[in-house]
């Protein structure tokens, strides 16, 4: 998305999702610090490349929005596996992610909802 951004001159944008890449990624390494050093072994699985092309400015943020929810559900569901598992040490490092997604939500929702009251008058 960064690199899309970038080529058709959206700056702020490329900026922004370059960030918001090594933000996640921090995010990544934490989590993989957590397992590693609990006597686990983090795997970080292959993620399917993404598309080169978008129709819109408007399509990449929705689905950074879509994505941005299924990592919610993602970290809801390992939530839920603590609290069965009975494992509260995992349960309260999971809550910082909890709360980290519920900004990153509403971050992309803010972003969204301007564009779309922006619409196609460019400008702005």
């Amino acid at each position: 998305m960064a690199s899309w951004a970038e080529t058709k001159g959206l700056n702020g944008t490329a900026k922004f999702m370059y960030a918001h890449s090594d933000e996640e990624r921090f995010h990544m390494l934490k989590l993989i610090k957590f397992v590693n050093e609990r006597g686990g072994v983090a795997v970080v699985p292959s993620i399917p490349e993404p598309p080169r092309e978008y129709d819109s400015l408007e399509r990449v943020f929705e689905l950074l929005l879509e994505h941005e929810v299924g990592v919610s559900e993602s970290i809801n569901n390992v939530v839920d596996a603590c609290l069965q598992e009975k494992d509260y040490s995992t349960h309260n490092f999971m809550q910082w992610y909890v709360s980290e997604q519920l900004e990153e939500e509403a971050l992309a929702r803010s972003i969204l909802d301007k564009l779309r009251l922006i619409g196609g008058d460019k400008g702005g």
